[in-house]
């Protein structure tokens, strides 16, 4: 068990969704058409960190990953340029972050970092131009009046970017029932004016929030595809939501992937500390561990009830609608309304295939072909 996140598991999932996706970004555009990547982090901290190193923060995971990617490609002949930009507004915790990142400041190697002490929104015109080609922008405030979206739109905007933003579920849903007007008020940042006009009121609040939310992040970034990833507690309550923007179906792929792998291991993780407390609450061992119990049970089922809804949704739309598209443009919205991966929107219309509702078109290109391909046309049986 890694005592670093014991009663943090969230902050683990969290932490591995930000390691692994801005090292499968690094490496996809810095490898094509792009030689710098931006990272921003707009509420740097350090908070909470039980390292004297830092590395359980973002921004020191973020340098980590960064010179490590950089590193390797610079082996392999590239000249990647990477630019770090940190905000943090409290006095204390921003003179730790910048005595912690300043060595790394080294641009004769192409590594720079910057600084700011402010709020995030202050922060944009900076950011702005400092920022250069690719950029990642990384918000986890602790609460949700600090980055109202008219006034970081600019930034989400940029269009060659994308956002991770940590939006706080457990503490949203306990206030957006409320007929307090200072509390309706405080959402009007991200929610936007007149929200409780717009709510789904049929649905739970926290939920509801959350799906409003989405819907306004991705207008005020102008993503083409924006998905929420739900954390639990060890309460089995959502904790926080991280929403992710993009204008790139490669990058919804990708974060698709680095998603089932985060919320797989949390689950182990989630178990494993249950185990642990039990056995320190009662004093007695286990006879199986978290290992050789069921641990991803829970996801895989969630999994299949994701693939059905998915299954559903297409098989709708061809048999009520008689649509025909390519793969190329069904798969993104697959991923976007359900939590699926490209392979399993493959396994999908193989299986619609296989029960005779859609033409197994990829067929056409030879009987090896098991799986539809991006070129492929997703049209109704005759």
């Amino acid at each position: 068990m890694d005592e670093t996140y014991f009663l943090r598991e969230q902050t683990a999932a969290k932490h591995f969704i930000l390691r692994h996706y801005l090292q499968e970004l690094a490496l996809i555009t810095l490898q094509s058409s792009f030689r710098t990547l931006t990272y921003v982090d707009g509420f740097s901290g350090p908070w909470e960190s039980r390292t004297d190193d830092f590395s359980d923060t973002s921004f020191m995971i973020a340098i980590k990953v960064l010179k490590d990617i950089q590193w390797s490609l610079k082996a392999r002949g590239h000249s990647p340029v990477i630019k770090c930009f940190f905000v943090e507004n409290n006095a204390a915790a921003f003179a730790q972050l910048q005595s912690a990142v300043a060595k790394y400041h080294k641009p004769a190697d192409g590594f720079h970092v910057a600084t700011f002490r402010g709020r995030f929104e202050d922060s944009i015109p900076s950011i702005l131009a400092y920022a250069q080609e690719m950029t990642l922008t990384f918000i986890d405030p602790t609460g949700w009046t600090e980055y109202a979206f008219d006034q970081i739109g600019p930034l989400l905007k940029r269009p060659q970017s994308e956002t991770l933003v940590n939006f706080m579920f457990d503490h949203i849903s306990r206030f957006t029932s409320w007929d307090d007007q200072t509390i309706t008020e405080s959402f009007n940042g991200i929610l936007r004016p007149g929200w409780r006009d717009r709510i789904d009121k049929t649905l739970p609040p926290g939920e509801a929030a959350a799906r409003l939310f989405c819907k306004e992040f991705k207008n005020a970034g102008a993503f083409s595809h924006v998905v929420s990833t739900p954390i639990k507690k060890l309460s089995d309550r959502t904790h926080f939501c991280i929403t992710y923007g993009t204008r790139h179906s490669k990058g919804l792929e990708v974060y698709r992937d680095v998603e089932h792998r985060t919320l797989k291991l949390h689950e182990f993780r989630r178990l494993e500390t249950k185990l642990a407390k039990v056995e320190a609450s009662s004093g007695q061992g286990h006879m199986f561990g978290a290992a050789d119990l069921s641990a991803s049970q829970v996801f895989d089922a969630q999994c299949l009830a994701e693939k059905r809804a998915a299954s559903d949704w297409l098989e709708s739309g061809i048999k009520q609608r008689g649509e025909r598209e390519y793969f190329r443009a069904i798969w993104p919205k697959m991923l976007e309304l359900f939590m699926i991966k490209k392979t399993i929107a493959k396994d999908v219309c193989k299986e619609l295939a296989d029960r005779g509702i859609i033409r197994a078109t990829w067929k056409d290109r030879g009987p090896k072909n098991k799986k539809p391909n991006d070129d492929d046309l997703i049209e109704p049986r005759i």
